[in-house]
């Protein structure tokens, strides 16, 4: 009693069952000893897909090894980079042992629920990542990361400042450091474009910002002429005003009290927090003045479309994060519609500038 499957063989024997096959390089093989049918088309599988993945499949390696060997080959940003070290030893902690053929889709689950939210997302999508590549290196045949839906977290509420009162409380208590404050609410730009700007993007006679580069985890990183986070930005009265209070103008825009760039987490523990407490403000994130400018923008009635230009990032991110905060950005659309109509002469319930027809009927259904 014999049966064919695919492109292998599985034979009754005197003792038991067999299988025949040919192996990723064409060599012909046999394996026997097998106690049920069931049991020898299992493995006739197994060699089947290692033959059809070819003679890299590796199914056998660690997670832990495929991790160090994706690192060791990665050529993208070092930020990026040091995101993917970070979250995938959450990914380590728990299967680095396992071999990377028996991972499933269940223990990814579970693993996944068990992590704290704001860290679920990040460590799945690191997972999904590296063993991407040990697909395309042959390595498995498939992802069972991909198997496990990865929503993101509900991300935490920013609270912009109320007004410019706060705003200058803030800077007052920073002291050297005030013109960030004022800076960053007034341009919106991304604090780390800020710590990354120097006096030559800064011309305050025309009473513009160009960024060209932003500083983040010690890293100064130049943009690209064609992408839209290169931009230039107009810079208010009160923020020229901000800057030419500042007597050394030449170098980095705002360097850090012992000298070169300053870095993003010392300044908000040292600096930040200490000065919103100061000023009896409430806590606020480092990015919540750019939050800030957003929502001031909107509500002053510049476009969707002019914000998302000047914040370097698309409509669509600025129309979901920030058009429902900006309370009052109804009122000036009305405002900006009522003073068209009025300078064109149109009159309010008249089509064309003719006089309203109290005896026109209401709807077309009722028209004879």
């Amino acid at each position: 009693m014999s049966g064919r499957i695919r492109t292998g063989e599985i034979k009754r024997t005197t003792g038991g069952w067999a299988i025949r096959y040919r192996d990723a390089r064409g060599h012909r093989k046999q394996r026997g000893g097998f106690r049920t049918k069931g049991e020898a088309k299992l493995a006739l599988d197994d060699e089947l897909r290692k033959a059809r993945l070819g003679p890299l499949y590796r199914p056998d390696v660690t997670l832990q090894q495929l991790v160090d060997a994706f690192l060791d080959q990665y050529q993208g940003a070092p930020a990026s980079k040091s995101w993917l070290s970070h979250y995938l030893v959450k990914a380590t902690d728990a299967f680095g042992d396992q071999a990377i053929g028996d991972l499933n889709a269940l223990d990814v689950s579970r693993w996944r629920a068990k992590m704290p939210e704001t860290m679920r997302h990040g460590a799945h999508r690191a997972l999904r990542q590296v063993l991407a590549s040990a697909v395309r290196w042959q390595w498995i045949e498939r992802n069972v990361a991909l198997d496990v839906k990865n929503p993101q977290h509900p991300k935490a509420e920013f609270v912009p400042f109320e007004t410019w009162d706060e705003v200058d409380g803030v800077a007052a208590e920073l002291g050297p450091f005030g013109p960030i404050a004022v800076f960053c609410v007034g341009t919106g730009v991304r604090p780390e474009e800020a710590f990354g700007a120097d006096w030559s993007d800064v011309d305050l006679k025309a009473g513009v910002f160009t960024i060209r580069r932003a500083y983040a985890k010690g890293t100064l990183k130049t943009y690209a002429k064609t992408v839209r986070s290169r931009r230039r930005v107009p810079i208010r009265a009160k923020v020229i005003a901000s800057l030419e209070t500042v007597q050394h103008r030449e170098g980095i825009l705002f360097p850090a009290a012992e000298g070169g760039r300053i870095d993003i987490n010392n300044w908000r523990s040292r600096e930040w927090t200490p000065a919103l407490k100061a000023a009896g403000v409430e806590h606020r994130r480092i990015y919540d003045m750019r939050h800030t400018f957003a929502t001031w923008s909107l509500a002053a009635g510049m476009s969707i479309f002019t914000l998302a230009r000047r914040m370097g990032t698309s409509v669509p991110v600025i129309d979901a994060t920030y058009g429902h905060l900006a309370i009052d950005a109804d009122g000036n659309d009305r405002e900006l519609l009522d003073a068209y109509d009025e300078s064109k002469g149109h009159v309010v319930g008249t089509e064309d500038g003719d006089e309203p027809d109290s005896n026109r009927p209401e709807n077309d259904e009722t028209a004879p």
